[in-house]
């Protein structure tokens, strides 16, 4: 008999979280254990839920830390010294297996925190008549705790399918995401095919369209509770990015206009009060709350992502006095976007980096997280990438385009404040503007995640790096495998070819 080893996240029925109404829902403190029949009889136990879904989902083994540092070191982008499996030496080297630690525990923390949406979104609908009617909460607030629990798991069947999938652009009949939109109580509804990732897709937008409805709309200068937060403005940055994906250029171009005025300098024409930072520092500093933070994952001193999880052991330098990572992930110096010319010396994205000499041999490391214990907020989306986002589809859908060129000097300048502004002159075709497109997005999101995700969605190559070769498209290491916890307990799914 099948063992249902899949969902750690079946306890959540009995166990919730509670707080008092005035408390940080993202710093949940557990009390005690409740039955699911009651789970949804007072409003801080309602509350305590939505606390518990934002606290699966910021888990270290998934946006605490690990998932953006496996979509980083896939690429060219870093070297790894330490040689340690526990701290993704077989994903920068493309030498995973099904029963990989990272392949296995990424996925189970990715679908615990699916499942407890599950539960919640299950427990609201079965409970909504007495939520209204003992007002528990008002009817806004019902809407407001239900479409972030559905844009929460839009946003995990995305990440799921950048690595678990083949890319969209492959073609949308190609094997997605095992879809789970129920909780899974037992053993006996563990199987469950996998639907094509056109579907996949579907449901992503599905849940990101169906929560934009339910949100309220927030306006004002940003905060913690905006950034830390799903609110309206939010699910509009991550359609951008969906889209991007699907190279629907129109859609990219109708979600990030929601966000970016027609004209520079780029602020959001309503809602929150969005704007790049104008000191590029300042985003990866507390309280990481500048005008361009979209969506962060708050970290303290009492939720920390836990051991060899945060950014900082990953990518920041250890050294006498200055003991904040674990001198793992050096920048690799001859990655393409290192060894391009598009950039000056003095581009502050390229000098926001603390050298370091291990074994008689020089590295830089990078400087974006630096706190100890491991508190940085951890960026999910900001709205630089909105704008480069823009750009892009501005550019595809008809090139020349002076505002995709505008919008690429806006992020651009703001690292080389004194450099000659790009012009459509500059690009032989619009392909030599995308090509630099890209080279911007590398450096300016170096560290935060999205380069794997690039390379993917153009159906590029993982470039070679130190003694690891390069990985084609059509290398089966291209994709993670499915884990080998899945395949042991659901009849109906299959690996990736």
């Amino acid at each position: 008999m099948k063992r249902n080893i899949k969902f750690p996240a079946l306890v959540l029925l009995i166990v919730m979280v509670f707080t008092s109404c005035n408390k940080d829902l993202l710093d949940p403190t557990p009390r005690t254990s409740i039955s699911d029949r009651t789970a949804f009889e007072t409003r801080d136990r309602i509350v305590g839920q939505v606390n518990g879904i934002y606290a699966a989902f910021k888990n270290g083994q998934y946006l605490g830390g690990r998932y953006l540092v496996y979509n980083d070191i896939r690429s060219d982008d870093f070297l790894n010294l330490q040689q340690n499996g526990v701290t993704g030496l077989l994903t920068w080297g493309h030498n995973l297996t099904p029963s990989t630690n990272e392949v296995q525990n990424l996925w189970d923390a990715v679908y615990a925190a699916i499942g407890r949406v599950n539960l919640f979104l299950d427990g609201m609908e079965e409970n909504k008549q007495n939520i209204l009617s003992k007002n528990l909460l008002t009817e806004a607030e019902f809407n407001q705790f239900k479409g972030e629990a559905l844009a929460l798991r839009g946003l995990a069947y995305f990440h799921l399918s950048q690595l678990y999938a083949r890319p969209f652009k492959q073609g949308a009949n190609g094997l997605g995401m095992v879809l789970r939109l129920k909780f899974v109580k037992s053993g006996a509804e563990n199987d469950m095919a996998r639907s094509t990732i056109g579907e996949t897709y579907q449901r992503i937008l599905t849940d990101l369209n169906d929560a934009e409805g339910l949100l309220p709309a927030v306006s004002g200068n940003n905060d913690v509770a905006k950034v830390t937060r799903i609110q309206k403005s939010s699910v509009a940055a991550l359609k951008s990015r969906v889209y991007l994906h699907m190279e629907n250029w129109d859609k990219v171009i109708e979600e990030a206009n929601k966000l970016v005025s027609a004209n520079a300098p780029f602020t959001a024409p309503s809602g929150v009060s969005y704007a790049l930072a104008a000191n590029f520092e300042s985003i990866f500093r507390a309280p990481y709350t500048t005008s361009e933070s979209i969506l962060s994952m708050p970290m303290s001193a009492t939720e920390l992502p836990g051991t060899q999880n945060g950014l900082a052991h990953y990518f920041s330098v250890s050294k006498t006095g200055m003991q904040i990572g674990n001198n793992e992930y050096p920048i690799n110096q001859q990655s393409v976007v290192w060894t391009s010319t598009a950039f000056p010396a003095d581009d502050f994205r390229k000098t926001f980096v603390e050298p370091h000499t291990i074994g008689g041999t020089g590295y830089i490391f990078l400087k974006k997280y630096m706190s100890f214990p491991h508190t940085d907020f951890v960026p999910i989306i900001r709205y630089a990438e909105v704008l480069l986002n823009l750009a892009e589809a501005e550019a595809m859908k008809a090139w020349p385009s002076t505002r995709a060129v505008a919008l690429l000097n806006a992020v651009y300048k703001r690292s080389n404040p004194s450099a000659t502004d790009l012009a459509v002159a500059d690009f032989a075709n619009r392909d030599a503007f995308i090509n630099r497109l890209m080279l911007e997005r590398n450096l300016e999101f170096l560290g935060e995640g999205i380069r794997s995700m690039d390379v993917t969605r153009k159906l590029a190559p993982f470039a070679a790096k130190g003694t690891v070769q390069a990985v084609p498209v059509t290398s089966v290491a291209y994709v993670w495998p499915i884990p080998q916890n899945e395949l042991n307990t659901n009849r109906l799914i299959v690996e990736n070819p």
